[in-house]
């Protein structure tokens, strides 16, 4: 720590707790964040600018020498000044008052770094939601492309909606985690892993009418022991917005109904108006 290094540093430690804090925020509401994200990149830079200030302060008084507690390698004034740089600075008032200016500045440094590093990504409740939206949708086109086994295809009877739907009435904690599932499913770092291509899933065919790199990454999550039941839960989930359609059902000469015994807290007939409300929207 010195007047040279303290600005940079606070503004790294900004700009990394922002970038983390981001990515938390990214993955999930309720299961991985609590409270304000403005709030707890807040709470941290108090933190470090307190700790700077403490300890290049007492660097500065010449009460502790760097890298205290370590052995001796400069005296506290003579580091905060010159850096350990033939600078030839010494303490006088006038040093001390840009001192107290400089120190002045700390907050200000972490506040850019922080700012920096959410630069592009304020993304509010909504926008996350609508990513995990597409996520979904790409899925489940995956899962049921047009000129499959059965004539209708996921995006001929909206199965997408009604996974979409059915995320809004089970329980947040189960919501949550299954967005924070499709957000690492759909990760650049995951595609890159294992197809090579520093890709988002949604992303990967750049022709929109063809699946084929989606439907190679979802089996490369298939072919691999560790990820394969998070797939499984994937195509699970695709499946109860496909087979519960009459559409579907009725081709292979079940009459339904599909969900027999819904759990008390499943509002089936508010979930089926939204569906209706939907619909009528689109066309």
């Amino acid at each position: 720590m010195s007047f040279l290094l303290d600005p940079p540093a606070l503004l790294l430690i900004g700009l990394l707790v922002s970038r983390a804090d981001y990515l938390l925020l990214a993955f999930g509401d309720s299961f991985f964040t609590r409270g304000s994200s403005r709030k707890r990149i807040f709470l941290i830079g108090v933190f470090f600018t307190l700790l700077f200030w403490v300890y290049s302060a007492l660097l500065y008084l010449d009460i502790i020498y760097f890298p205290w507690p370590l052995p001796s390698w400069f005296g506290g004034t003579d580091w905060m000044l010159n850096s350990g740089l033939p600078l030839g600075l010494t303490r006088t008032p006038s040093t001390d008052i840009a001192a107290v200016a400089i120190f002045a500045t700390y907050p200000i440094w972490y506040y850019l770094g922080s700012e920096l590093g959410l630069a592009g990504h304020r993304l509010s409740k909504g926008q996350r939601m609508e990513e995990r939206n597409r996520i979904i949708k790409e899925l489940v086109k995956v899962a049921y492309p047009a000129g499959g086994a059965i004539p209708p295809s996921g995006e001929d009877v909206d199965a997408a909606g009604s996974v979409i739907n059915l995320l809004k009435v089970i329980p947040p904690l189960f919501s949550a985690a299954l967005t924070a599932i499709l957000y690492v499913f759909d990760s650049r770092f995951m595609v890159l892993a294992l197809t090579g291509k520093w890709k988002r899933f949604v992303n990967l065919d750049e022709d929109t009418t063809s699946t084929l790199q989606k439907r190679k990454y979802a089996e490369a999550w298939e072919s691999n022991p560790f990820l394969v039941n998070v797939m499984q839960l994937l195509r699970i989930t695709s499946s109860y917005g496909y087979f519960t359609k009459k559409e579907v059902y009725t081709t292979f000469g079940y009459n339904g109904p599909t969900r027999p015994n819904d759990p008390p807290w499943y509002k089936a007939e508010a979930t089926e108006r939204r569906t209706r409300k939907r619909r009528k929207e689109s066309q």
